[in-house]
């Protein structure tokens, strides 16, 4: 799947790490959408789910967790990786049975954020 093909939904409440990851994937050419809540994503994704959600834990409402798993439930071929300032976070076995490993969770401030486009174009060609 190309780049410019490929849609990701960046799902995190803070406004400026939200449009800085959207901007950064824009410039290496994906398309983006981005939400601010588990809702907002949810809302977003219902008439046409995006490739990839790159998603933030600590939303307000539902959790990033919670919607990981709703939108798994709602989109099978939906892959996630979660971006996260809980340096704490651990994988709960729901996680992992909807095919996320810690290969897939970057800590807040991602210092390389290199190795997350490296990783989603990885995820969406496997």
């Amino acid at each position: 799947m190309q780049k410019d093909q490929t849609e990701i939904l960046v799902v995190d409440d803070e406004t400026p790490v939200r449009l800085s990851l959207a901007a950064y994937l824009e410039d290496e050419g994906f398309i983006v959408r981005t939400a601010e809540s588990a809702e907002q994503a949810l809302e977003s994704a219902g008439s046409q789910p995006a490739h990839l959600a790159v998603v933030d834990l600590r939303l307000p409402g539902m959790d990033g967790a919670a919607l990981i798993l709703e939108l798994a439930k709602r989109h099978p071929g939906m892959k996630f990786l979660i971006h996260t300032g809980s340096t704490k976070f651990s994988l709960s076995e729901e996680l992992k049975a909807a095919g996320l490993d810690d290969s897939l969770v970057f800590f807040k401030p991602v210092l390389d954020m290199g190795d997350m486009a490296s990783k989603i174009l990885h995820l969406l060609e496997g």
